[in-house]
């Protein structure tokens, strides 16, 4: 009954728009009934599955079914998807900053294609262990370099709060996230992409990815010369009010248009109409 049941689900998001898988995130008693059904027959635990639908459709992941739905279902950050499909092309150098288990990083891979390369930096160790089975399960080992340090302002050990979810997690110095409690610490190695680039002699980045809750401000902090010389289009995900305003005085004095994930990337024009955990595009 449960493969009967997970086969169904997974040929339904196959066939459903993005659009319609969406509102169904949204129908109150409906999306309770659907996410009960699927807990109550998802197997515990890690399980090796093919993505139905979204950038990554045919791919293997190692997932929690229980709470990693969207992943398998091709329905996380929907837009954050198309717009990597509309801007990455073959041949480029991509960097996945907080790389997480590797959803994003394995979007980029493929969007490189062979001739490319994806470096998918991530701090936080439990996460680096699965990211490394996800770019095994799928032979991308020759394409997406993984990097297991925090990117920050500088290269040094630094402390690293680890969230409620043990998969979440933010170095000190981040902005945003507030609400959020970080019981234990750890240390990590840290580095900015200025030394990262022209100190240990890496290629510059065509496309950034950065997701890493609230250290934007220090990652950006340290990335000055990439934005000046490689000039790479930066995809961000913006923590809070703060958090924009400093984003936002960096991007400009680097000469970078900031745009809204949106069709036709409309430009942004003040720092107050980026929403709190805003997805935005820099442009240079």
């Amino acid at each position: 009954m449960t493969n009967i049941f997970l086969n169904a689900v997974s040929w339904t998001a196959r066939l459903l728009p993005m659009q319609v898988k969406r509102k169904l995130y949204q129908c109150g008693a409906l999306t309770r009934w659907l996410r009960d059904g699927l807990n109550r027959l998802a197997p515990e635990g890690k399980t090796t599955v093919t993505v139905t639908s979204g950038g990554l459709a045919g791919m293997q992941f190692s997932l929690d079914l229980q709470s990693e739905k969207d992943y398998w279902l091709g329905t996380y950050e929907p837009t954050l998807q198309s717009s990597i499909e509309d801007k990455v092309s073959e041949g480029m150098i991509a960097y996945d900053i907080g790389a997480n288990i590797g959803y994003f990083s394995l979007l980029l891979a493929r969007k490189v294609n062979q001739t490319g390369c994806v470096f998918a930096f991530e701090a936080l160790p439990t996460n680096i262990q699965r990211l490394q089975t996800n770019v095994e399960l799928n032979n991308l080992g020759s394409r997406v370099k993984i990097v297991p340090v925090a990117v920050i302002e500088g290269e040094k050990s630094t402390r690293f709060g680890i969230g409620p979810s043990g998969a979440m997690g933010k170095v000190e110095g981040s902005v945003g996230r507030d609400s959020v409690i970080y019981s234990k610490t750890i240390f990590v190695e840290g580095i900015s992409l200025d030394e990262y680039v022209y100190k240990h002699g890496n290629p510059p980045p065509d496309v950034v990815k950065m997701d890493i809750e609230g250290g934007e401000v220090l990652a950006l902090s340290g990335m000055s010369r990439v934005m000046d010389e490689a000039k790479p289009i930066i995809f961000l995900e913006i923590h809070g009010p703060d958090a924009a305003e400093f984003c936002w005085n960096i991007l400009k004095a680097a000469d970078y248009r900031v745009c809204s994930l949106q069709p036709g990337y409309p430009t942004i024009t003040s720092p107050q109409e980026i929403d709190w955990k805003a997805n935005i595009v820099a442009i240079p």
